[in-house]
């Protein structure tokens, strides 16, 4: 691969990167990455594990541990700075890479209620999305919110369970009992198991569903496509996914 064709790259991303910050700064919204030390606030509130070397889905890569440069992306980790800066330099390098051998150190970032936010690796995130990569591996640790009442806590709670036994950062319910109906409705019980198969079967159906939502124009704000599965899951059975 030669570099005119990961400076083509470079040029194609921040094109893809100007039109999603016009297209989200026109909403109102904020066209950069979120800032996990701006959410969290006071980390005393917190306890941190480390989960290990984990593949994490790219969607749900959300933002950056600290806010450093982050106008140097979008929302989306898409590159906004001029091909003749030294970052677009290190960027095209590990496009070079990521074409010729592939992009093999884990990126490292935190998990706070399922999304993840980057500390290390910024640029890698942003070739691997760029280049439509599912799924990135990254050394995770996880930040645990004090327990409570409020049912977002107590949902990321359940995910916690859930987690232990499906390995699946897909499904994120944001109110309690999600996990249990789920489970119900594929026929296995809390605390079982999940073997690989079924892990790599489910992620499959569940990638399909979402693709048929969106190509429907389904509005995730309104309704998650987690909550649209358990609505499907009530007429039709698992199987039919």
């Amino acid at each position: 691969m030669y570099h005119e064709d990961a400076l083509e790259e470079y040029q194609k991303a921040v094109k893809a990167g100007l039109k999603e910050q016009r297209a989200l700064t026109a909403a109102g919204k904020d066209p950069f990455p979120a800032v996990l030390d701006q959410i969290i606030g006071n980390l005393s509130d917190t306890s941190t594990k480390d989960m290990g070397i984990v593949d994490i889905p790219a969607e749900r890569i959300v933002g950056v541990k600290s806010a450093g440069r982050i106008t140097a992306f979008t929302a989306s980790f898409h590159p906004l700075l001029d091909q003749d800066s030294e970052f677009a330099t290190k960027w095209i390098n590990l496009c070079e890479a990521h074409l010729t051998e592939g992009i093999q150190e884990p990126i490292l970032c935190y998990e706070y209620l399922g999304n993840f936010y980057v500390q290390e690796g910024n640029k890698r995130v942003s070739v691997l999305r760029h280049f439509g990569a599912p799924r990135i591996t990254a050394s995770v640790r996880r930040i645990l919110p004090l327990p409570s009442e409020e049912p977002r806590i107590r949902a990321y709670y359940e995910f916690v369970e859930f987690y232990k036994t499906a390995k699946l950062y897909q499904i994120q319910f944001c109110r309690p009992g999600g996990y249990a109906e789920l489970l119900a409705a594929l026929g296995k019980d809390p605390g079982e198991s999940w073997t690989e198969m079924e892990q790599r079967t489910f992620s499959a159906y569940y990638q399909y569903f979402r693709d048929a939502l969106r190509a429907l124009g389904s509005d995730a704000d309104r309704l998650p496509p987690e909550e649209a599965l358990l609505l499907w899951l009530r007429v039709y059975p698992y199987s039919q996914l």
